[in-house]
């Protein structure tokens, strides 16, 4: 089961990730995939940050959770830890295929995603550890 969450999550994350007009998905659920058989490259490396635009900060929370979910899904809340590595290789990817649905991808959105996936570690490794202890003391 967890696997299949897994799964139907993360093409959740690209489905967002790739539609082409992210409004028209948000507000009428509409799901626009538009190849784009040549992409910019350099849109990787672009550090248009928009602090100021509600959007904008919507859209990186948005990454931010939808990553730390995909993480604790994808680790069956921590026991897996090569899943964290899984799912920062995921982020990745997403950025890059946005290149190919006219979407601009960003490494700055990695980062984003890959400090979901930390928290997500975090958190876990906390709870393992609590729950270690736990165990220990009752013996």
């Amino acid at each position: 089961m967890r696997t299949i969450l897994t799964v139907l999550w993360g093409l959740i994350l690209f489905i967002f990730t790739c539609s082409l007009n992210f409004q028209l998905l948000i507000r009428y659920h509409i799901i626009n995939f538009q190849l784009n058989p040549s992409p910019d490259w350099s849109e990787l490396f672009k550090m248009d940050f928009q602090w100021y635009s509600t959007d904008w900060v919507m859209r990186k929370i948005g990454h931010f959770l939808g990553f730390f979910i995909l993480a604790q899904l994808a680790s069956g809340f921590g026991k897996s830890k090569m899943a964290f590595y899984v799912c920062v290789g995921y982020a990745a990817l997403t950025e890059i295929l946005q290149l190919f649905f006219f979407r601009g991808g960003r490494i700055y959105d990695v980062i984003n995603d890959a400090f979901g996936i930390g928290l997500a570690y975090l958190i876990c490794l906390i709870f393992r550890r609590n729950e270690h202890r736990a165990i220990h003391l009752k013996k």
